[in-house]
């Protein structure tokens, strides 16, 4: 998350490559991002387009794996809404470009969708949960089996590597880290060989989930996909849903009902479940405080902060054997 490597380009810059790479004339606008940067195009004629830049340090096996997930699932659950790569006039899928002071970077480039993120959609009724969760496992379903030379690495965001966030743990306040470590113990305890591990999206957060007609349609940005344990993906999706609600945990109950009616869930995974949700929480704190000094001027990177405080503090208040039984009630699994 070195803000060393990451792109920053200007709108000028992001309207003259889409010109010389992608024979696009357009309008660029900046849009949120983490570790890469991107921009909305849009051209003269309304088609939009999303223009996705990649940190300066990243391996192309990686964004040729992001690519094939992208063709893996778009042909085997061609009902979920996912983004849509648009090849250079020359037929290539990745190309390089570089900024004003000559450094490199690949780049590409994807179809806008339409719909709202569920973040900023409501009212968040049972039905949208359920959606969430269907949609979840459905991808989860399409990308068993799938491999790719790029799947295996160490990224930060996945949740079995959770324990790398609390590297920045002391950044936070005393009553913070407090009920990090109890949640965390959990985490610790998790018996990883004994879950079912495949490709993942990895990133189901409640900024990358696409709703439209008030129901979960998709799912964009693929940056974080990863090898992992598939109940990780889940877990991901029931963190974000969570924030907010007045009844955090019925609300993952819904989710996670109609995960598992679209991809069941094995016992050992609804046993992890739970400890894997507040780790992913834990891991979200930890790193917006990190972030919070390195890129101070990005408010992007502090938007679940406050909201993931809050959704500890009333999960610390509930015994953990009534939460892990609410995540489990409806799915049948032994």
């Amino acid at each position: 998350m070195s803000l060393d490597t990451t792109p920053q380009l200007t709108i000028a810059e992001a309207e003259r490559i889409a010109r010389e790479i992608f024979a696009l004339s357009v309008t660029a606008a900046a849009l949120p991002s983490e570790r890469d940067q991107n921009f909305l195009l849009q051209t003269n004629d309304g088609d939009r387009y999303v223009l996705k830049i990649a940190k300066s340090d990243e391996e192309r096996v990686v964004l040729e794996f992001q690519n094939a997930v992208l063709r893996l699932v778009a042909g085997r659950a061609p009902g979920l809404a996912l983004p849509r790569l648009r090849p250079m006039p020359s037929g290539g899928e990745i190309a390089q470009a570089r900024d004003r002071r000559g450094r490199p970077y690949f780049i590409r480039l994807i179809g806008w969708l339409e719909g709202q993120m569920l973040a900023e959609a409501a009212p968040h009724t049972d039905s949208l949960l359920a959606s969430l969760g269907a949609m979840m496992g459905e991808l989860d379903r399409a990308l068993q089996g799938f491999s790719h030379p790029g799947m295996h690495r160490e990224l930060l965001w996945d949740v079995r590597h959770a324990g790398l966030a609390l590297e920045h743990l002391p950044l936070l306040p005393q009553a913070q880290q407090h009920v990090i470590r109890n949640f965390m113990a959990a985490w610790h305890g998790i018996g990883w060989s004994g879950l079912r591990h495949s490709v993942i999206h990895g990133d189901a957060n409640d900024y990358n989930v696409l709703v439209r007609d008030g129901l979960v349609a998709g799912v964009i940005d693929f940056g974080d996909i990863v090898h992992s344990a598939v109940v990780c993906d889940l877990a991901i999706a029931v963190a974000y849903a969570m924030l907010d609600k007045p009844h955090p945990l019925e609300a993952a109950a819904t989710i996670v009902r109609a995960y598992h009616e679209q991809f069941p869930l094995t016992a050992a995974e609804l046993d992890a479940l739970y400890p894997l949700v507040t780790a992913r929480l834990c891991m979200s704190l930890c790193y917006a405080a990190y972030n919070a000094q390195t890129k101070s001027g990005d408010a992007y990177q502090q938007v679940t902060a406050a909201p993931g405080w809050n959704l500890l503090q009333q999960l610390a208040m509930v015994p953990t054997p009534s939460a892990v039984a609410t995540l489990r009630d409806g799915c049948r699994a032994r």
